[in-house]
């Protein structure tokens, strides 16, 4: 009985680890930019969406969070030119950006 615990238990955690390993290779580290124009803002629980238009004209949403953003977090206005960085995700075939950095 015991043999078969010696095979099983480092063969669990030997995949475990090689699973783990793979999901981190796999998640990217780079972080998207966009550059765009403030059009408008909506407030909402810890931060405000930004509604963007870069200079081809295509429009794209920023999610700006006090969370996500920690002592980055500002508040824009109409108007206001910025780059954005961060993740992104993709609804109804307009870029959303998860902000974590404003310059």
């Amino acid at each position: 009985m015991k043999s078969k615990k010696f095979f099983i238990i480092p063969g669990f955690f030997a995949l475990a680890l090689s699973g783990l390993t793979i999901l981190n290779s796999c998640s990217g580290s780079k972080m998207y930019s966009r550059n765009g124009t403030v059009q408008n803002i909506e407030y909402g629980k810890d931060g405000y969406t930004a509604y963007l238009k870069d200079k081809s004209g295509e429009d794209f949403d920023a999610i700006i969070s006090r969370v996500r953003m920690e002592k980055g977090y500002r508040v824009l206005k109409a108007g206001d030119h910025v780059a954005l960085s961060g993740d992104t995700i993709h609804v109804e075939n307009k870029v959303r950006v998860l902000v974590k950095e404003i310059k």
